[in-house]
């Protein structure tokens, strides 16, 4: 793999590129990001038919609380026998807010390192399911078992944990438990709702979340990140270019191929992506790939063309919450079969959480990915002004009848129309038609900005 690292106007952007190609990205958030973030709160309001409670933080915005985020454990921690209404409580952000929802909190607290996360109010002892190695498993397995009695915590093994020596984990384990006891100690002094904890600088999150295994190149812009990369490893190779790296090696490009609806597939297919409110809609086409007239094949290669392209599509964008794929129609459960297990392979890389729910009756693959952060398609799109982000606009046709029934109920003493018409009508409407309509001079400009409308005025 190789990592590149942009920084521009003193920020560090980042991107992974896997055999070629863009797998992941990262860009420091205009708005402060919030995920990981632990709070003093104040509970506002419960709402049993949400079954959540609503929680206030420092920037006056709500934070949602799930009443099964609220675990036994923290209450126990606390001396409590039940949250109230107008009580103070540590949260720790699990999702920042979307556009019409405010971040969602927990208080299933977690310290992230780079070999491990710390869980307080946990007992569970966690191996990344990246460590295939049942050896380094075993190992790892045991070591958490050693923190977990020694700190009275929970502790998930990271990917990284496995190349590096206990001597490293047992000194990452002892900043994150003085970082918790520093934590529990301003919260119990806090009265009022404010930030205890930050998670890390743009340049350390980069570091601790983008240097992983499989990393063999990395190429940067500042010397000052070189002499970075080497601080966490000497075995990686480092080269500095003065330019823009994202420029320089087609980033930019790709990323706005990528958040097309359609992207392309090798064999002439394409994927069609769809982002709504509730859920992520994948449609697989096989396009104008012909090159075969067994169907079954025809599907097997469009669909694990698409396999790939779709877990990198994930990562890429950071969409998460419920997805479902509509692959080629497959007729035999063989086949189903190995698109499964291929897409299990493919979604191993993602370093967020992923579950493949499997086929449904209908032949639709489901599945869900976290995500905490905001996806790439909010942070670097908005909403069509003109269309609403529906992708639709009113059919031609009736803006046409309308401005023919404008033009027969003309003013009495007028001898022009003036209509100004979006470029779309150019090929769709008749001037000569709407002269003998109207019997008027009409003036026709195709510089409207609104194909839903048009702007009619009149010469006397």
């Amino acid at each position: 793999m190789l990592l590149l690292l942009n920084k521009k106007n003193d920020t560090l952007q980042a991107a992974l590129l896997e055999n070629g190609r863009l797998t992941e990205i990262y860009f420091p958030d205009e708005d402060e990001s919030v995920a990981g973030n632990i709070f003093v709160g104040k509970i506002e309001k419960f709402v049993p038919a949400l079954e959540a409670a609503f929680v206030k933080l420092t920037n006056d915005e709500n934070g949602f609380l799930r009443i099964k985020d609220i675990r036994d454990e923290y209450l126990n921690f606390f001396g409590l026998k039940k949250l109230q209404e107008g009580q103070k409580v540590l949260v720790q952000v699990k999702k920042e807010s979307g556009t019409k929802k405010g971040p969602q909190v927990t208080t299933n607290i977690g310290l992230p390192g780079r070999y491990v996360v710390l869980m307080p109010f946990s007992h569970s002892v966690g191996i990344s399911r990246k460590i295939h190695q049942e050896e380094d498993r075993v190992r790892l397995k045991k070591l958490g078992h050693e923190i977990r009695d020694k700190f009275e915590c929970g502790v998930i093994l990271r990917t990284a944990s496995s190349e590096v020596s206990e001597e490293y984990i047992w000194g990452e384990v002892e900043i994150l438990y003085s970082t918790w006891l520093k934590i529990v100690d301003d919260f119990k002094r806090s009265k009022k709702v404010k930030l205890l904890y930050k998670d890390l600088d743009t340049d350390s999150f980069v570091f601790r979340e983008f240097l992983k295994a499989g990393v063999e190149e990395v190429i940067a812009n500042s010397a000052e990140l070189r002499e970075l990369v080497r601080s966490y490893s000497k075995n990686i190779r480092v080269k500095v270019v003065e330019t823009d790296v994202f420029e320089e090696y087609g980033v930019n490009k790709e990323l706005k191929r990528v958040l097309n609806r359609s992207i392309p597939l090798p064999s002439g297919g394409e994927i069609v992506v769809d982002k709504t409110e509730a859920m992520v809609v994948i449609d697989v086409n096989s396009g104008h790939y012909t090159s075969t007239d067994d169907h079954e094949q025809l599907s097997e290669i469009t669909n694990l063309e698409a396999v790939k392209e779709i877990a990198r599509i994930l990562r890429l964008r950071n969409l998460g919450g419920m997805i479902i794929v509509d692959f080629i129609d497959m007729k035999t459960e063989a086949s189903k079969n190995k698109i499964l297990q291929a897409m299990k392979a493919e979604v191993m890389k993602d370093r967020n959480r992923v579950e493949i729910y499997g086929f449904t009756q209908l032949g639709l693959l489901e599945m869900t990915r976290k995500r905490t952060t905001k996806s790439l398609d909010e942070r670097f799109t908005v909403s069509c002004p003109v269309c609403s982000g529906s992708g639709r606009v009113i059919n031609p046709q009736f803006v046409i009848e309308k401005l023919m029934y404008e033009l027969t109920h003309k003013p009495a003493d007028v001898s022009q129309a003036i209509i100004k018409l979006h470029p779309y009508f150019k090929e769709l409407i008749n001037k000569e038609e709407l002269r003998q309509i109207s019997k008027l001079n009409v003036h026709l400009h195709f510089m409207y900005h609104d194909p839903n409308s048009y702007e009619l005025s009149w010469k006397k």
